[in-house]
């Protein structure tokens, strides 16, 4: 990337709007890291504020599921240097917070954000960088972050090897935790309503495909001789999918609502049923720096396939299209090009 190019960024400024603004950054503290993006995943919560479904404030730079170039480092800085190539994660934690120091630094109380990776170049602390071997595919790192969150997710279910797990919603979260469940040796149910989605679900591990035309619950329990699923995720925001999750399972089964479910809209369910069949309900949310080093692992070691995962490729200029790609459910996971002369 030329040094004397003049960085630019696609700033939402108001829902629907997307402006081509020049970027501005602080300066670069002594252990912070200069990154130039090279590609971005585009995340449903980044299309939620561009439609104005969600509480951040504008204007913005939106953008978290990156891979870049090291462009500069602090005077502190000694893990990483110029030229080489990381993944950052955008979400800066204090580390002294009770949340932090709990062990739940994914909740951190005084977090702050880096600027988006939809401008050609951001600044993250040192901390927040996670060196990629030089074999790996730029646009396979780009799902380093959807994958640590996925497997906090499934960490959370405890999933143990047999069990039988039901992953509703076959978009490319779901389908990330259908080959991580795999990986806990469980057994996979996939629930969708488009057939080209269980059919990927089908190519990429899943057990079974359910019939979308049969009741959850009866086409569970058809996989399972009558008993119910051992644990579910709800990959799609939908209150009623998590209601019909719950009848799924079985004695003792294990609920992740992994999505958010925008507009709110509370769930329904028995306390009979939680009660009586010793239900355990939970959600999940983004990620600990543990599970990025993890999922970035798994990524290099390619025992989780991400690529069969994308279906559209944009330039940075054309990130409205992108996000309309998403909000219509079409195709799977959408890659904005930031800087397309980095490349490898």
């Amino acid at each position: 990337m030329e040094s004397n190019k003049r960085l630019k960024a696609m700033v939402c400024t108001a829902p629907f709007t997307l402006e081509w603004q020049p970027l501005s950054l602080p300066p670069l503290g002594p252990r912070d890291v200069l990154l130039h993006v090279a590609q971005t995943g585009i995340c449903p919560s980044d299309v939620r504020v561009y439609v104005g479904k969600s509480s951040i404030k504008l204007p913005k730079i939106l953008g978290h599921e990156a891979v870049a170039q090291v462009a500069a480092v602090g005077s502190e800085v000694a893990s990483v240097k110029p030229g080489q190539w990381v993944v950052p994660d955008g979400i800066i934690k204090c580390g002294t917070c009770p949340a932090c120091r709990k062990g739940r630094p994914n909740k951190c109380q005084r977090v702050r954000y880096a600027s988006g990776a939809y401008g050609e170049a951001t600044i993250v602390p040192e901390t927040n960088v996670y060196p990629m071997r030089e074999t790996t595919l730029l646009r396979a790192a780009t799902f380093t972050e959807p994958l640590a969150c996925v497997l906090r997710g499934e960490r959370m279910l405890r999933i143990t090897p047999g069990e039988t797990v039901l992953v509703i919603g076959c978009g490319p979260i779901g389908l990330l935790h259908i080959q991580v469940a795999k990986r806990f040796g469980a057994r996979v149910l996939a629930a969708d309503l488009k057939r080209e989605r269980l059919d990927k679900a089908l190519s990429l591990g899943a057990d079974v495909a359910l019939d979308p035309q049969q009741p959850l619950h009866e086409a569970v329990r058809a996989e399972t001789d009558g008993y119910g699923a051992d644990a579910a995720v709800v990959a799609f925001g939908s209150s009623r999918l998590v209601e019909a999750a719950a009848t799924a399972l079985g004695y003792g089964g294990r609920l992740n609502i992994f999505a958010g479910v925008y507009p709110q809209d509370p769930v329904s369910i028995d306390p009979n049923l939680i009660h009586y069949n010793e239900l355990v309900i939970t959600g999940s949310a983004d990620h600990t720096p543990i599970d990025y080093a993890e999922a970035l692992n798994l990524i290099e070691r390619g025992l989780v396939q991400v690529l069969p995962l994308v279906s559209d490729v944009v330039p940075l200029r054309e990130l409205q299209r992108g996000f309309e790609i998403v909000q219509a459910q079409q195709g799977l996971k959408v890659i904005v090009e930031v800087n397309p002369e980095l490349a490898r």
